[in-house]
């Protein structure tokens, strides 16, 4: 029999052999890590190589895992927290775009330095410890140049143009540099809370986004987040804040909405209303591809304007003809649309803890007829260890080869970062399949289908859900 050495390592020959067959096939090789992103990037996202990566990946964490002593592998990962602050400080101070500016031959830390006006001594700390993990590349002692890791978050500005106008920095880009600035500020502030905040009497079974470990991190009681942000003094903040959303939702393909749920089976007029729906990205893709449906996007006043500016730019002919309506509403409040095909719910319920959720999921069984659909997308957190089988079509997931991890362990974790980000931000959480579908059950639903995004199955698949009578004891 394999030792658990060996068989780790099997999974990551295969998985090699056929990552490397499909870039063959294609007339390519696996780019390194020292090359700029380049047209063979668009390889790496085929089915089967994204497969093939996850199981790499997953072997190649639990292998490391395994092998290294264990207070060595602790250490490294409690000292993992200085990872996001480097991150951070290379960003705030455009290293990315200085090393573009300088070239292939890169550029001592003692002319970085000096114009990103800070120390040169500390910077040196900051990029040798970013570059041990693979993120710059030091060609030569203290001269550093971009990586394929590093490039990924260059704004594509001169170092002269986000001088002149820092607050839009952002603006244009693809949301990873925003996405770091809030990751490694907001984030980070309110995750040093949480053992506090567990252990605290006061807070330590609180469900209010006013009282989340952000909020006591940032020494804010006038609200939740978004009040945080909308004070003057953080006007930079919630710019950078909505530019790194776009950038996470820019992760998943614009049409992925389309693929799982039949929305081509809807008869003409279908009525569906994107609750929450933010400037209509979900529906603009639905109305794009099926032009007999309408889609009613639901969200506050200042984001509907957004909406609309948004949609007149992409697909001006659905808000002509109305297609695509933007209404007013808060989901907490009763529902207007009554006679709804679908109910379109995505990446909502995790921003809420379970009475939220319950109030919100009631709203909308209180609106539907009896063929009314649900449709809610949001990540599932799926356990390290093998669960038991559902009846759910679509709910269960191929086990991975042995030793792997249920889930896949690290190759999967950005579900459970999601799932501590949600709690750090609003004590709410990403949920398992099992805990929505209580939630849906208690509140008149059934959940009938689960389309997986992907073979991990964590990340936004879509579950479909339909009326069911709420059992009695349930009822006030």
């Amino acid at each position: 029999m394999a030792t658990q050495l060996r068989s780790l390592l099997s999974i990551i020959q295969k998985s090699i052999d056929d990552i490397e067959a499909e870039f063959v096939k294609h007339g390519s090789e696996f780019p390194s890590i020292d090359e700029p992103p380049s047209e063979c990037d668009a390889i790496r996202l085929q089915p089967s190589v994204q497969a093939a990566t996850a199981l790499l990946t997953s072997a190649a964490y639990q292998l490391i895992a395994t092998a290294q002593l264990p207070p060595s592998y602790i250490f490294n990962s409690l000292f993992g927290y200085y990872l996001p602050s480097a991150l951070r400080a290379a960003m705030e101070t455009n290293i990315v775009e200085i090393l573009r500016e300088a070239g292939p031959q890169g550029m001592h830390v003692k002319d970085i330095a000096k114009k990103a006006q800070v120390d040169p001594t500390k910077l040196s700390s900051i990029l040798c410890y970013l570059a041990t993990h693979h993120i710059f590349r030091e060609i030569e002692p203290d001269v550093y140049v971009n990586n394929r890791l590093s490039s990924v978050w260059d704004t594509e500005k001169s170092l002269e143009e986000i001088k002149e106008s820092p607050m839009t920095k952002f603006d244009g880009t693809n949301g990873i540099a925003a996405l770091i600035g809030h990751c490694a500020d907001e984030d980070y502030k309110g995750a040093g809370q949480i053992a506090d905040h567990i252990m605290a009497p006061e807070t330590a079974f609180e469900d209010t986004p006013e009282r989340s470990p952000l909020m006591t991190a940032l020494g804010y009681d006038k609200g939740s987040m978004w009040s945080w942000f909308e004070e003057p003094s953080n006007e930079m903040r919630l710019r950078r804040f909505g530019i790194a959303m776009n950038g996470v939702n820019s992760l998943q393909p614009p049409d992925a909405i389309l693929k799982g749920f039949d929305w081509a089976s809807l008869p003409e007029g279908s009525v569906i209303v994107d609750v929450g729906g933010g400037i209509g990205v979900s529906s603009i893709s639905i109305a794009r591809a099926f032009d007999h449906l309408k889609c009613i996007v639901q969200d506050r006043a200042m984001v509907l304007k957004l909406g609309t500016e948004h949609c007149q730019k992409l697909l001006p002919a659905a808000l002509e003809s109305g297609n695509i309506e933007y209404h007013e509403h808060n989901f907490f409040d009763a529902q207007p649309q009554t006679s709804a095909t679908v109910f379109l719910l995505k990446q909502i319920t995790h921003d809420w803890s379970d009475r939220y959720v319950v109030q919100i999921l009631q709203r909308l069984r209180d609106a539907a007829t009896p063929t009314t659909t649900l449709v809610i997308v949001d990540t599932i957190i799926v356990h390290p260890c093998p669960s038991p089988p559902s009846d759910i079509p679509g709910a269960n997931l191929v086990p991975p080869p042995s030793p792997l991890l249920a889930n896949l362990g690290v190759a999967n974790a950005s579900t459970h970062f999601a799932d501590l980000s949600m709690f750090v931000h609003f004590n709410a959480q990403e949920r398992t399949l099992v805990h929505m579908v209580e939630l849906l059950a208690k509140t008149g639903w059934k959940v009938i289908r689960v389309y997986r995004s992907d073979d991990s199955g964590g990340y936004l698949p879509q579950i479909v859900a339909t009326p069911a009578t709420i059992p009695a004891s349930t009822k006030e």
